[in-house]
């Protein structure tokens, strides 16, 4: 019964801010949207480099990510990274 009535003056008190002075209103609800759309934009980054994170220290490659390693023509690859030097 209380959150009803709670409710209802909370919704008065809304609709005479629009009523009362429409362009603030809308500049607050725009700030608003806004706000929570930067707070979801920064949880996605912040997920995003704790996947990675987690990815990167087991071994995994973060998604979205290629490595390519080349090795020269003629060139053999010894595996660390290196070519041999031919005499």
């Amino acid at each position: 019964m209380l959150a009803r009535v709670i409710g209802t003056i909370v919704i008065i008190l809304v609709l005479f801010a629009i009523v009362s002075n429409p362009q603030q209103s809308a500049a607050t609800t725009r700030n608003g949207v806004e706000t929570l759309g930067d707070a979801g934009s920064s949880i996605t980054v912040f997920l995003t480099n704790v996947v990675n994170s987690i990815a990167v220290s087991t071994g995994s490659r973060p998604a979205g990510s290629t490595y390519t390693t080349t090795v020269p023509y003629g060139g053999v690859d010894t595996g660390d990274g290196s070519t041999p030097t031919v005499r």
